[in-house]
């Protein structure tokens, strides 16, 4: 007998049968269980590997801040210039978190940079509501110079 497009085993013996789901047999099975995946992510390996990668986290951001405060003045001077403008150009524009890692020029590297996604959230806040404010202030100006004009007419 030949073996259809390489399979070793028909497809309808990984169709459960009705009985078996009657009898609760597919959910008693180690397959199914309800804590597996929770037992998985709190085993000693995963909780190792979660600590290992805090700490590379928190070595990455000592290294980064160690090699700021080794730049001359000058050096950090044109550094905050340069990404003050940045973010706030691309903030201002209403990019989102990918496209403000895409102007700095580091996506996707920089996604894991937490910091980066909490300046991009109160930024995008801060635009938005100074978007606000200028729309009231418009309509205000507006309305002002609405009430300008109607007493000019007034006058004359």
């Amino acid at each position: 007998m030949t073996k259809q497009f390489g399979f070793n085993e028909p497809a309808s013996q990984h169709i459960p049968k009705s009985s078996a789901v009657s009898t609760g047999e597919l959910i008693d099975s180690p397959k199914f269980q309800k804590n597996s995946m929770l037992e998985s992510l709190n085993s000693p390996e995963m909780v190792k590997m979660r600590e290992d990668l805090a700490d590379a986290h928190k070595k990455s951001i000592e290294a980064s801040v160690g090699w700021y405060h080794m730049l001359s003045a000058e050096d950090k001077y044109r550094a905050v210039e340069a990404f003050c403008y940045i973010i706030c150009k691309a903030e201002r524009e209403g990019t989102s978190h990918r496209g403000l890692m895409s102007e700095l020029g580091v996506y996707p590297e920089a996604f894991w940079i937490d910091d980066l996604m909490t300046l991009h959230n109160a930024l995008y806040t801060e635009y938005q509501e100074q978007e606000s404010r200028n729309w009231k202030d418009m309509e205000t100006l507006t309305k002002l110079a609405q009430d300008l004009n109607s007493d000019a007419k007034d006058l004359l």
